[in-house]
Order: C-alpha cells, then structure tokens, then sequence
C-alpha cells in the first residue's frame, strides 16, 4: 500500500470481482488488489482478476509476465491512469530492465508503453479497457520476486496429517489459480491462516527445499523457482505427517540453507474449521422451522435467484430439479443465436477454450451465429457426459451474456 494515495474498499461482488464507486476527482488505492486509479471526476469501476494462462500466448520477443492481470470495466474517459501492481524485487539494479503493459483487445495482444514505474507498481495512460497487465523485460538471468508461501491442510478423517504447500510469487493471478485449484480438486482442503510473505525474494531458477520438524515425509523435497503465472497447473509440495502433532515448516535456500519463510502449524490453526462446519448445520437444522405468512409473503415478493449443486441440481422455490442429459445441437444453436458479440471472451474466461480454438473457429466460419455454436460445440465435446445445461449455467452465471440468452439457458434446467 502506498499512503501517497487515498485507501479506498471495494465492495467484492463475487470472488474476484471487485467494485469502487469513487465520487471525486482524485487518486486512489484499492486495499484488496493494491490497484491504483487515477480519476478525472465521479466514476464507477468495475474490475476482476483473471488468469494468465488464458492469455500468455499474446506474449512474444522474450516478453515475461510480473504481476496480476486484471479486467476493468468502466468510462475510459473518466480513468486517467491505473497503476498495476508487480511481483518484481528491484534492489538488485538491472541496466535493462524494461516494464510495458500487455494490453488485450480484439482478441489480439498489444504491448503498449508505461508513463513509470516505482518499486511497487507500474503506470499506465488508460486508452481503452479490456484485460491488461504489466510485463517486463531483461537479459538478466537473476530474477527475484517477492514470494509467498500457501499452506492447505487435507480435510480427512485420518490420524495422520497431510498439507499442500505452494511457493510462489506474490502475484494476485498466481493465487487466485491456487485457490480455485484447491477449492476443486478431490480432496477437500482448508487453506491455513499463516503469514505467507517470504522474508527473503524467490530468484528465479533457484532450487528451494522444504523442511518439517519434527520429521515429515515431503515429496517432493526440493522446487526449482520459476514464475508460475502462466501454467495452469502450480507444483506444490507434499507434507505427511503420521501422527498428530505440532508442526514447523522451513523453506530453504538449497545452495546457501538461509531460511526464506517458517511457519510452525498447530492443531487449532484447523480446529476450528471443523467447529465452523458444525455451526453451519446447526444453523441449518435451527432454520428448518414453518415459516410464518408475513415471511412467506416477503420471499414470494423477492426474485428468487436458481441456487446449485456440484451435482448438477437447480434448487428453485422449493423445487429440485436434475438435469443429467447432454445439451443437445439444437439448444445450442437457440443459446447462440442468444449470445451477444462477446463470445471469445466468455469462450477464453468462462468456457477454458484456447486462443487456438478461437482462431480455428473465427477461420472456418464467417456467419457470427455459426462461430458462437461452433464454441459451444468445443465446449460440450471437452465436457463429454457433464455437457448438461444445469453445468453450463454454472459456468456462465457470472459472465456478460443478454437476458434472452440467460432466460433461454434457464428454460433447458427447467
């Protein structure tokens, strides 16, 4: 955080999603994101953090990403300029060192220059708004980042302990790839709540190991260092623990053994997620009561959003509602017929199609409807036996799509 400008909140709108309503003229930082705007009068941004992986095809000429990519939604004319934060330790003078913005538009990738720079965070004049980040470029081989360190425990019924432990750079992409990796994968996890700065920076292409006292079993025992930011998939190391007990993690230098972070773990950093569980369904049980008239007459007045399940299941005034079949191609072609002129981005953001399906879609056909449906063909063929449409308006729930496309997705989960 910088103090020169005013400390601003953001209202989250979703998960990484973000909204500042700034009323004057002025210069403001996010304390979520560390985003810096710079306004010429009363505006509202809207902004996300989205995922390199996406977009690091864009890159070229030895061009490398340092920082979070963002999505900013507003009146560019209101924006003067956006500071973006980056992940860079520049102590260690580097005579070549070259920042500029990667700047996405028209599903094309233009690297465009920076009006400065500090040691924080680069400065762009705002032209127009579409996703964009800061990236940077050397001959230098000896890279170093601000790091952090992530710390999960395996939520299991066994006497044992398990962690995953990332090491990465301090870049909010980066992290936002790590928690929705854990919030989906099989095991059912619970991130620990422990200082995760690196007191030393992360050089890029240093091995690191990890440490467990008293004796863990890590696999695996060392990492070499690289910026994660454009693989989809972060390494990690695995930490097991036979019996229960407290629990000191050192990530080392391998070459020099100088501690980079420790952390001890104990028991109750986890106990009381179990304890937080179990107030859910008490309050969950507590709530199962008969509503009274004047309630139900408040609920019925209310628009009831569709609520859902990983199984597929829409929870709508009470009904539920399962949808297991295949969307077939007619449906399809009625949802894109729907679907505005945006359809790479949501193809890219919502749907985990590749810049190269998009260029073979945008080849083989001209006619925009044919385009849209030959997306979500893709999309329903890397799906297989989940192409339902109960998951497909999961994915799109929170994208930029016209009211007749949502009500005709609807229409299929009903």
């Amino acid at each position: 955080m910088n103090q020169n400008f005013e400390q601003v909140t953001p209202r989250q709108i979703s998960e990484e999603r973000f909204c500042l309503k700034l009323d004057h003229e002025g210069t403001y930082q996010c304390v979520t994101t560390g985003l810096v705007f710079e306004v010429t009068e009363k505006v509202d941004i809207v902004y996300s953090i989205l995922s390199w992986y996406k977009y690091d095809a864009f890159l070229k000429d030895n061009w490398k990403l340092c920082g979070p990519l963002f999505e900013v939604k507003s009146d560019p004319t209101l924006i003067k300029s956006i500071h973006f934060p980056h992940s860079l330790c520049l102590a260690n003078h580097l005579p070549d060192l070259k920042f500029k913005i990667l700047h996405i538009k028209d599903q094309k990738g233009e690297i465009e220059p920076i009006t400065d720079h500090s040691t924080t965070h680069v400065q762009w004049n705002v032209s127009s708004l579409s996703p964009v980040g800061p990236i940077f470029q050397t001959t230098s081989p000896d890279i170093q980042h601000h790091g952090v360190v992530l710390i999960y425990k395996i939520i299991n019924d066994h006497q044992s302990l398990l962690f995953h432990v990332y090491m990465a750079a301090n870049n909010d992409s980066v992290i936002k790839d790590i928690i929705k990796a854990e919030k989906h994968a099989k095991q059912k996890s619970v991130r620990i709540d422990k200082p995760s700065a690196c007191c030393k920076k992360l050089t890029n292409g240093k091995t690191y190991r990890l440490l467990g006292e008293p004796h863990a079993e890590i696999i695996p025992e060392e990492i070499e260092f690289m910026d994660m930011t454009s693989f989809k998939c972060k390494s990690y190391f695995e930490v097991y623990l036979e019996h229960r007990e407290d629990l000191q993690l050192k990530l080392m230098d391998k070459e020099t053994d100088e501690v980079i972070w420790t952390s001890k773990l104990r028991e109750c950093d986890w106990a009381n997620y179990k304890q937080n569980e179990q107030d859910k369904q008490r309050d969950v049980k507590q709530n199962r009561r008969r509503k009274s008239s004047t309630e139900i007459f408040v609920e019925d007045n209310h628009v009831k959003k569709p609520r859902w399940d990983d199984n597929g299941i829409v929870l709508l005034d009470g009904l539920t509602c399962k949808k297991n079949n295949n969307m077939t191609d007619k449906q399809l072609m009625q949802l894109a017929e729907k679907l505005g002129s945006n359809w790479q981005v949501i193809a890219i953001r919502y749907l985990d199609l590749e810049y190269q399906d998009i260029s073979k879609i945008r080849e083989e056909h001209e006619n925009p409807t044919m385009q849209k449906f030959s997306m979500l063909q893709i999309w329903k063929n890397k799906e297989l036996n989940n192409a339902t449409p109960s998951n497909l308006h999961n994915k799109l729930f929170d994208a930029d799509i016209s009211c007749e496309a949502r009500n005709v997705l609807e229409d299929f989960c009903n």
